[in-house]
């Protein structure tokens, strides 16, 4: 398709008010597209409509922006422009979030348990509003089972597929701000499941499960008639739905599979550490049907909320070169002022760093090497839970970058064939619908660590262990066993690994190796009692199992009850690994003494493979990294190594069966060939 070769993309984010006579008055098509230009754009997501419901076309459906009344064919103009300077045009709509169709038309509110929407309770607080809630108030919610809604959606999308000559649509907000009770969300409840929809929501209780997988199933289905009612239209128009609430939000929001089912490439708006945004361009690729993923980031510093500072050069370079070592395209937000102004010396930075990123756009290619994958449960991700997946599983991606160990992302949404060795952390109940896979997978001779009691059907099938209740005590300690001492060194059972929170207490599966157990603080948490005034020292050793390993037909089960892997001191990072290598399946297939903070990808295609060093620095200048060495397993002689994208040759040598090169000194992102 056209869109697999665009990589430098831009979204001016659009969300503004028309009260004020100024408001977009001063919107300049020319403007908008001649710092494009400067920018070197080539694929444009630009605004039909926004948040606020206001539509940038004429409309029979909905309400025109003030400012376009009186020239109703600006942004038509502007899509026109783009087409002219050679760039593709994404038409950006709205949904759910319309505050004008919410005060327009109360029937089709996002209500809250109380009966009334969330922005109209904030209102009526009048002056006893806080700013968080003045803030929260602007946003009016439509519910997405409403009938009425959905037909609504449908014909503004064949109003703007009619009026605008457009490449590519993207909808954006596809997630539940909060369960919705109004009536057609309690009668589509009470039919599919055969009783009220409830109130009660506290988290791993029968009604927050059936709440969630509700809304799961429901937002699904509203996007399935998105993108359908699109695709009827317009046959070949790529759909892309927002995908950043699947790793952003908590599953209530229920942002997940099903939404990427409907996308013929997923990407969103993330706004977490450079180790954050590594891990969500390994899963926005895995997720994707097509590529390249979109992984976007604001030009702001840090997020849209600071609408004049600007990120510096090298915080936008480091930022696009992750996403480069994942060959993704990368989408830059800017926000348009009020006015309808834009701040051109802003295209001439983005402009700067996208020459930068131009010359290597050839050379992405190939399949991502993958010496493990990390299981992320995108529904495990609990309200109110100190570790889900989203927690473990990023830190064990920074684990891992920091180890130089290669990785991706599996989960639901990806087959797990050719992976021996996969990490799933704290799965929870509502990933229930996947054991019978994990199983197959284990049983033919897979590896996989778990941690947690959350999806305790899964741990019990494999590991044998049976659930019998949480520890009172929320500091508790992970003692080693003899067999295990050597994994938790320099731990040891009178001094065992000390963890925050609290842990499962388990009875054993038969035939398991025990590597460690829980030893307990002297006094319980809530008592007068203690043993020391500032702390909770360990003072009572017992024989509940606290890491495992089991074997399930051809493969094995290393199963912790705590998320050591969520911790960020090295001491765990270290001890999680080896429980890891101790097992034989992480088989390393790239070794290199770089500094911690620089992350190495490897894709491999036909001629050979790509390697990809970018640095993940948080400075606002970004520090040189001096050169160091690369050892890679080739399974094919190799012919030479160069930098590129100049193909400055390297000097290397071959070593049973890896290949060994210095590289130069790194700053930011650098790419090297190894050639067969």
């Amino acid at each position: 398709m056209w869109y697999e070769t665009l990589y430098r993309r831009h979204l001016l984010d659009m969300h503004i008010e028309d009260w004020h006579p100024d408001f977009l008055s001063r919107f300049s098509p020319e403007t908008y597209v001649g710092n494009l230009k400067r920018a070197r754009i080539n694929y444009a997501m630009i605004y039909f409509q926004s948040h606020v419901g206001l539509c940038y076309y004429p409309t029979d459906t909905g309400t025109v922006h003030r400012a376009f009344v009186k020239q109703p064919d600006q942004m038509r103009r502007l899509v026109d422009l783009a087409h002219e300077a050679g760039i593709r045009v994404c038409g950006y709509y709205s949904l759910i979030h319309n505050t004008r169709e919410h005060d327009a038309h109360p029937e089709w509110r996002m209500l809250e348990a109380g009966g009334q929407s969330r922005r109209e309770r904030l209102l009526a607080l009048g002056q006893e509003r806080t700013e968080e809630q003045g803030r929260r108030s602007r946003y009016g919610f439509c519910c997405p089972n409403h009938p009425e809604y959905r037909a609504f959606v449908g014909g503004q999308i064949d109003e703007m597929l009619a009026y605008f000559d457009f490449d590519a649509f993207f909808f954006d907000m596809p997630f539940w701000p909060h369960t919705c009770y109004c009536e057609h969300c309690r009668a589509l409840y009470r039919d599919r499941y055969g009783h009220d929809m409830p109130q009660e929501r506290a988290p791993h209780t029968a009604e927050y499960i059936g709440l969630t997988q509700f809304k799961y199933e429901t937002m699904a289905d509203f996007v399935r008639f998105v993108t359908r009612w699109v695709k009827s239209r317009r046959p070949d128009m790529p759909v892309e739905h927002n995908f950043a609430n699947s790793i952003a939000a908590n599953a209530s929001q229920a942002c997940g599979e099903g939404v990427a089912a409907q996308c013929d490439y997923v990407g969103g708006d993330l706004y977490g550490n450079l180790y954050n945004h590594s891990f969500a361009c390994k899963y926005f690729m895995a997720a994707s049907r097509h590529q390249p993923f979109e992984q976007m980031f604001s030009r702001c510093k840090p997020a849209l909320a600071s609408h004049t500072l600007t990120k510096t050069p090298d915080e936008m370079k480091t930022a696009m070169g992750i996403t480069m070592s994942h060959h993704g395209a990368t989408l830059v937000i800017d926000a348009i002022d009020p006015v309808g102004t834009m701040d051109s010396r802003v295209y001439d930075q983005v402009g700067d760093i996208f020459a930068f990123q131009q010359r290597y756009e050839p050379y992405f290619r190939g399949t991502m090497r993958q010496d493990m994958g990390v299981y992320y449960g995108v529904r495990s991700n609990i309200d109110g839970d100190l570790y889900g997946s989203r927690v473990c599983c990023r830190n064990i991606g920074q684990t891992l970058i920091r180890a130089h160990v290669p990785f991706g992302v599996v989960g639901s949404f990806t087959p797990l064939d050719g992976v021996k060795l996969i990490a799933a952390p704290m799965l929870s109940e509502l990933e229930y619908a996947d054991n019978e896979r994990l199983c197959r997978w284990v049983e033919e001779g897979g590896v996989l660590y778990l941690s947690g009691m959350g999806n305790a059907a899964l741990v019990e099938r494999l590991a044998g262990h049976k659930l019998q209740g949480m520890t009172d005590e929320k500091q508790v300690y992970i003692a080693p066993t003899q067999k295990g001492e050597k994994l938790f060194s320099p731990f040891n059972s009178q001094y065992p690994l000390p963890f925050e929170g609290t842990l499962p207490i388990v009875e054993a599966g038969a035939d398991c190796m025990v590597l460690a157990t829980v030893t307990l603080p002297w006094t319980k948490p809530a008592g007068a009692q203690f043993a020391s005034i500032h702390s909770n020292p360990p003072g009572i050793a017992t024989q509940f199992p606290a890491v495992t390993v089991s074997r399930y037909g051809k493969g094995r089960v290393i199963w912790s009850a705590a998320p050591i892997e969520a911790a960020e001191y090295d001491e765990y990072r270290k001890i999680w690994l080896k429980l890891l290598d101790d097992t034989g399946a992480l088989e390393r297939t790239l070794l290199s003494d770089a500094p911690e903070n620089v992350e190495l990808t490897v894709f491999e295609a036909e001629d050979g493979w790509m390697l990809h060093a970018a640095v993940l620095c948080e400075e606002s200048r970004s520090k040189p990294v001096p050169s160091f060495e690369v050892r890679l397993r080739v399974d094919a002689p190799v012919s030479g190594v160069c930098r590129m994208p100049e193909k400055t040759p390297v000097a290397f040598e071959c070593r049973e069966g890896w290949v060994v090169f210095r590289t130069e000194a790194l700053h930011i992102f650098d790419m090297y060939q190894v050639s067969r």
